[in-house]
This record gives C-alpha cells, structure tokens and sequence, in this order.
C-alpha cells in the first residue's frame, strides 16, 4: 500500500528540490500580516484590557519562549524537525498513505515549518496543490532561517484555543501568566493543544487534556528531553486554570467605550475608520490612557453610596483635570447593566453616545454670566427679580419664566442671582445680551468640544430658553466648559489617552497639550469668585469640601434631569442624575425625594472629591490683581454709557466693573430735555422732597405759608404731581412755617 503511492511523495519531494521549476519562490509569495493584540493601560499602568478582532496574539522574541514549551512543541508537533530540511519524508509519507485511502486531505504530516509557512503565507486550504506549495516554500524558508528563528516565530503564530493565538496569549488565557514563567506541566499542556484545541479544551474536556498531557510528557522524556523524575513530578502537578474569562469582561467599560470611540474617529490614525479598526484591534499597540483607577473608584463609591435604593435613578460622570485635558475617571451608567445588556444598544450616560444628551437646567447659567461680563456688565447691577416674568417674544408671544419652588427675591444683583440661581434674573440677562452672544460664549468655553464621540452633535440652539438648560448636553463637554474656569480662561480638549506606543516601545502618537486662551483671566477670575459663594452660600453648598472650589447647581424642567457641576483647580467633576429611558419626574412617589441639582447630585460631587482629592494640595485658582472701579453709568443704555447733561437722574446708578471694562463713551441719548411726571412733595418734609425733586431733574424754588401742620411739612407744590414738565425746570414747593407764639409779658 505504501509503495502504490509512493509516486506522490516523490512527485512533492521532486517540487521541492526543484522549486524553480514549479514556479514557486519565497521571495514572490505575499506575506500573511500577523494580526497582534492591543494593551490598554491606566494611568498607573496597570493593565485595563487587550484588544482584539479574531486573534488574540502578542509576539515575543526568543529569549522570552521558556526551553520547556519549545522542546514540548518539537516532542509532539515535529519530533524531526532538528534533522529534516523543513519536510520530512517519512511523515509524508504516511500522509499520504491516509489521505489517498480516505480520499481526502485529512491526515497533515507537516512539519513545524511547513505549518510556519501554512501560517505566514499559504493559509488553510485543503488542496493538493497548497500542500506542494506549502512544502517547496518550507524548503526555501529553512535556507533563510535558524532552527531557533523557525520555532520562535511558529510558537508566535500556532492557535492553541479561546482565540489564544501564539504562547503569551495562550499563556495568559490559560494560566494567566506570562509566557516566560510557564512550567514544565503547563508547557506540555499547552503544546499538546496545538493539533486540537476545541476537542482537548482543558476547560470543556479536563480528562481528554490531562491524557494529552501525559503524551507530551512521554514523548519529552523518550526523545532526552526531561528525566524521568521531571516527567513523574509533572504528571502529579494539578493544572490550575486561570478562571474563564467571562466574554472578554473588564473594568471601566463605559471609559473603554469612550476610548475605542475616540481612536476610531480619529483621522491621525488612518484615513477610514477602516484603517483605524485594523490598527487598534490587530497593530499590537500599548495604549497607555488617563484614566486613574483611585478617581474612577472614588466615582463608582459615590455614585453607590447615594443612589443606593432600588428604583433609584442613575447617575453619569466624567472627571477630567483642566490643565491637561486628561479624562480621569467616567462612569457611564450600572457597570453590571452594561455586560447584562452588551447585545441591547447600550448608552454611555456620561457622553450620551448612543443617546441624545439631557437638559443641563441652571447649569448653563455660567456661560450666560461670562457673556455679561465680556459685554462690560457689572456683576453689582440690580435686577428686578419676582416670582415669575412674561418676555415677550418677536412672533408676538410671551416666554413665561417661573424660579424654583415659586420664590420671589424682589431686587438683587446679578451676583446675588447666580449664587440663588434665580430664573427670572437670568431670563431678563439673556434677552438683553441676545441667545447667540450666550451660545457662543458656551461654545467656545468647550461645549460641543467632542462631537466626534459624543452626543448630541447639533449645534448648541441660541433660543432664550438656552440660559435655563433646554439645549441638550454631556457630561463630557460640561466637564470641559467649566475646566476652562478653572483655569483661568485656557481651554484644553478632552483626551483619554497620554501616549500610544508600538510593541517594542516606539512611540506613536503623544497627546499634546496646547491650553488655548479663550476667556480673559480677570473676568474668569470674578466668575470663579461669584461660583464660588454658589457652594458656600447658595444652591450647592451640599457640595462644600472645605478648600477653594467652583460649582453650580442645575435642574431641567419637572425634575427630569439635575446636575451639578464643579471644580477645584486640580479636577473638575460633572454629575447628571436622571432616568436613561426618558424625562421622568423625580419626585416622590416616583422617587425618595424631589431631585434638585442641590440634592444628590451635590452630594455625588461631594463624595467624590473628597476621596479623589484626598492628598491633593490645596490650591487657590488663578487668581490675577483684579481692580475694580465705581462708575456712574446710565443704567437704561445698552452696552452702559456715561450720563450726558440730558440723562434722567433716576436712571443713573453707580456700579462697580473690573478695571479695564468700565464704560468710558458719553451716551448719545437722549440729547434734548426730556419731558419728565413730577413726583408728589405733599406731605413730605423740606429736605426730602427737594432731594426727591432733584433725582427727578427738577430745580426746587421753597416758600412758606402759616399752616396747621407741622414747621417744615410740604403743603402745596407747582405744577402738581403727576403732571409733565422738561427736565430742569422748577418747581415750587410751599412750606408749612408758623411763628411760635410769644410768652405773655408776667403781670
């Protein structure tokens, strides 16, 4: 039987030795690219994750593959492969001999070289003619290659099961170690995977691959390989697995997510997402990210700590540090829910991607006050500030605006009205400024700063509302508009990753950090301040840590989403609280308590910056001479100007501006007298009712006229009250003045 096919064995043997003959050259074969696994690391360098498509491979050199594996693939894979020129005759033969009985290729024969070449260059096809191919290119390929390179490079590219491909990631998969610490029993466990990994799985089928096992060993032992005492030694030792991997589970992976999002979308990682999908998943590259694994827990406990009742709502945060831009920590949503629904369309709560973004509420407050004061306002103006406004609108309607819990404040400043968040105020700051002066404003400060990887990606909408929160945002760009306060005014884009190397170090791509002035220093510092007493004072002082910090408190429309905002110059923090499957009002019973940016969200904050920056030395904010100035400005005019000689008295405030951003231009109107109500004097003392009739812009002429009432009273005016008269012009007042009575002369 053997001799009736002894034909083809010789007809391949011929090929080989006569490559040239048969057209096939090493040299002229394109070769397979290994695809390598990807490491993604914290910011302390502890391993996250790896990255993988189909093959999860790490390729080492040499000097890294313990003698144990390498002798235990060459007993049971190639126990020749020392002697043979990459094709062994004899194990040709007896393929062969089965292959043309069965009437198929199913026996192999090959060597640890031509299964090398199967790997690199011809692939899997189960044909006559790969098999000659296959042997003429092993031939060919141990002329160019040491015995030790051929070994090396196959145990970097043999499968050996659970996507393992090559022995570190076969290592690691296994026994969750590194190649280079492999035992003699795990080394022969492993080599005696490699002809079947699916029917001698130790997990599925622990007999089959302990007999394995024991095969390996036998061989190595009989070929000198080991003594007999390590043979007997390694058949005793248990095989300790590492556990199963539950489907590739991992920490963080609502900032995985992120991270993969972001490579993905990036353009200096190849022209198609394509390219970028390759590189990622097969380029073997060492990822090295921001994240740091004591704020990302600091996160997760705080989230814990206060939604801790089923039925509560959930959370989303994101916390970056403002001078770098680096994204610390993010928590995206219930790491449980998100394995338990990996195949649902998930939703990463804190860049809404895969979702739309939720109303940021008084949150978007800052914004409006940064475009107040770049327009030269004073943050000491006083507003009208009652329980609620109608604005009229250009198509003839009316924006009602209502503050929290229905509270009237009579007059305050704008100060005032940021620390108590007040609706009604900021209602009226937007009209005047305009919505485009104020969504340009948060633009620029970092709001739609990632498109690329978060949600929502329309432009911010310039409606008035707009300062009450109704444009819909992240917690990713939140962080980043309220990190360029921290500052002092330099925005830096977001950025999960520090550096990306090669597998031998080589550096790839480095972030840079390049702050981008975009807010004057003195007028963020003012800002600051004024956010400041929002958390010692206002509407966060559940958030207060003790050291110098910023924040502000938000709250969409029926208590659908809150947040809270906030930073310390070494970190800023953005907190969303909220049900992901829509706006549901949070207020009992639906839940514990009615859910204000000033309630849990404040306290998430808390709880979380105390942890994280625990350590942290306490630093001021930048914090540039900032002067200030008292100027007398027509309070009517928009932007304000200096009084003219025609300016109505009671329209004349003194406020005070940072020094460089007071009004210095003469108002231009009015520019003729101006006809004025005279005020009512009857009743009023002397010296009040000239004072009153001066800030009206009247000249007062006093006479006096016995009366019944008290010396010095106000008994008649002229013109009356009520009446119109041009500014300057003047108007008597009478004055009660009676004579006391002389004293009797004594009889």
């Amino acid at each position: 039987m053997i001799r009736r096919h002894f034909p083809l064995a010789a007809f391949m043997a011929a090929c080989v030795l006569f490559s040239s003959a048969c057209g096939v050259h090493l040299e002229d074969v394109p070769r397979r690219q290994l695809a390598q696994t990807s490491f993604v690391y914290a910011a302390d360098d502890s391993v996250i994750t790896q990255l993988h498509a189909v093959e999860d491979r790490v390729v080492l050199p040499t000097s890294q593959i313990p003698t144990w594996i390498r002798d235990a693939a060459v007993a049971i894979e190639d126990r020749r492969f020392y002697l043979h020129h990459g094709i062994d005759g004899r194990a040709i033969l007896r393929a062969s001999y089965v292959n043309l009985r069965d009437g198929t290729i199913e026996e192999g024969g090959s060597t640890i070289t031509q299964q090398l070449v199967k790997n690199l260059y011809t692939g899997t096809d189960r044909t006559i003619s790969r098999k000659v191919s296959e042997a003429m290119l092993a031939w060919q390929l141990e002329d160019r290659l040491s015995k030790d390179e051929i070994l090396t490079r196959y145990l970097n590219t043999v499968y050996f099961g659970k996507g393992a491909y090559g022995v570190q990631a076969a290592a690691r998969t296994f026994f969750g170690i590194d190649a280079r610490d492999l035992d003699l029993a795990q080394s022969a466990l492993l080599a005696g995977l490699i002809t079947s990994p699916g029917h001698f799985d130790p997990y599925a089928y622990p007999r089959r691959a302990l007999g394995r096992r024991r095969v390996v060993l036998r061989l190595m032992n009989e070929f000198g390989m080991i003594t007999a005492a390590q043979r007997r030694h390694a058949r005793r030792e248990p095989t300790h697995l590492h556990r199963v991997p539950a489907l590739g589970r991992y920490d963080y992976p609502y900032f995985i997510d992120y991270l993969k999002e972001w490579f993905l979308t990036n353009p200096a990682f190849g022209e198609t997402r394509e390219d970028r999908y390759r590189l990622l998943f097969t380029g073997g590259l060492r990822i090295h990210t921001t994240l740091q694994p004591v704020v990302q827990k600091a996160a997760q406990r705080a989230v814990d700590s206060v939604l801790s009742y089923p039925g509560d709502p959930s959370a989303a945060v994101t916390v970056l540090d403002p001078r770098k831009g680096f994204v610390l920590a993010m928590v995206g949503g219930d790491q449980h829910d998100y394995w338990r629904n990996r195949d649902a369309g998930r939703v990463n709560l804190a860049t809404a991607a895969g979702g739309t973004g939720r109303q940021s509420g008084s949150a978007f407050k800052p914004f409006a006050l940064m475009a107040a004061l770049e327009s030269g306002w004073s943050a000491s103006e006083m507003f009208s500030a009652p329980s609620t406004l109608q604005i009229p609108l250009e198509d003839g309607g009316v924006w009602d605006v209502t503050n929290a819990e229905g509270a009237g404040y009579g007059t305050m400043t704008l100060r005032a009205a940021t620390v108590h968040s007040v609706n009604t105020v900021y209602a009226q700051v937007i009209d005047r400024l305009g919505p485009k002066t104020v969504v340009e404003v948060a633009k620029r400060m970092g709001l739609r700063c990632c498109r690329r990887v978060s949600n929502p990606r329309r432009p911010l909408k310039p409606y008035l509302s707009a300062v009450l929160g109704t444009n819909e945002v992240n917690t990713l760009e939140m962080a980043s508009a309220y990190g360029t306060l921290a500052t002092g005014g330099l925005r830096v884009q977001p950025v999960p990753v520090s550096r990306i190397t090669d597998a031998r170090g080589t550096i790839l791509w480095e972030a840079d950090i390049a702050p981008t002035r975009v807010l004057d220093p003195q007028l963020t510092s003012v800002e600051n301040g004024i956010l400041n007493e929002a958390v010692l004072y206002g509407t966060g002082t559940a958030a207060n840590i003790g050291r110098p910090q910023i924040g502000k408190t938000g709250t969409a429309m029926d208590h659908s989403d809150a947040w809270f905002v906030g930073a310390i110059p070494q970190m800023v923090a953005s907190i969303w609280v909220g049900f992901p499957q829509g706006q549901v009002r949070m207020e009992p019973p639906r839940t514990r308590i009615t859910v204000y940016g000033g309630t849990w969200p404040a306290q998430i904050w808390r709880l979380l910056m105390l942890e994280a920056a625990r350590g942290l030395p306490v630093m001021e904010f930048p914090h540039p001479d900032v002067g200030y100035v008292s100027v007398a400005v027509d309070a009517t005019q928009q932007p304000y100007c200096l009084p003219n000689p025609f300016s109505l008295p009671q329209n004349i405030q003194t406020l005070q501006f940072v020094t460089g951003t007071e009004p210095t231009k003469t108002c231009r109107s009015p520019s003729t007298l101006q006809r004025v109500l005279i005020p009512s004097t009857i009743g009023l003392s002397e010296s009040v009712a000239v004072e009153g009739l001066t800030e009206a812009g009247f000249y007062a002429d006093v006479a006096t006229a016995p009366s019944t009432q008290p010396n010095g009273t106000v008994i008649f005016q002229d013109p009356a009250a009520g009446t119109e008269a041009f500014q300057t012009s003047t108007v008597t007042i009478t004055v009660s003045w009676t004579e006391p009575e002389k004293p009797s002369p004594s009889g």
